[in-house]
């Protein structure tokens, strides 16, 4: 088991290089100093593509189709992560808009205050229970706060009774709501 896990954090890495290195080579071969397109730094984007996916094919298939599974949960999971960092990003963009507005009226820009305040507190009680779910074993989960109610994404596919009671108590003890705000989903994966 934990041989399979270290490769998963082999391919996981090596992925995140292959991303890196086409991000900068995408960004680099757009011009180069003469301002003419770049086609030598196209070639060594394509080869060292081609290595790192043969790399990661190789092992791959000593793994199996679990390491899929799981490398397609955290893709996921991370992508969920971005997107709702992005939304509170916007959100807390619009309401320093708001604040620092001087035509806003004081009563508006207190509102905005108090929105930004509460903001930042929902952020902070999302990151630890997703950091204490975490330490207990439920990696590659999400908690979503909206309106007082708390979504809880874990990537496993039947929770016991004592599995779900520990999620339940994390979530009410670092985000202060009640037991029957909760909802625990499973992250589908296919198997």
């Amino acid at each position: 088991m934990k041989k399979v896990f270290q490769k998963n954090q082999m391919i996981i890495m090596t992925l995140a290089v292959v991303i890196a290195v086409a991000g900068y080579v995408n960004y680099s071969q757009k011009y180069d100093s003469d301002g003419a397109k770049n086609s030598k730094t196209k070639t060594v984007s394509k080869n060292v593509a081609k290595e790192s996916a043969a790399a990661v094919t190789d092992d791959v298939t000593d793994v199996g189709e679990a390491v899929l599974t799981n490398a397609q949960v955290s893709n996921y999971v991370a992508k969920a992560k971005l997107e709702r960092e992005q939304t509170h990003s916007k959100a807390k963009d619009t309401l320093e808009e708001i604040i620092k507005d001087q035509t806003v009226k004081d009563s508006v820009k207190q509102d905005a205050v108090d929105k930004l305040a509460m903001l930042s507190e929902q952020m902070e009680m999302e990151t630890a229970a997703e950091n204490l779910l975490g330490a207990k074993g439920f990696l590659n989960s999400i908690v979503t706060i909206t309106n007082g109610k708390v979504d809880v994404l874990v990537n496993k596919k039947d929770l016991s009774k004592v599995e779900r009671s520990q999620i339940e108590d994390i979530v009410v003890r670092k985000v202060g709501c009640q037991l029957g705000d909760v909802v625990i989903s499973s992250i589908k994966t296919e198997e």
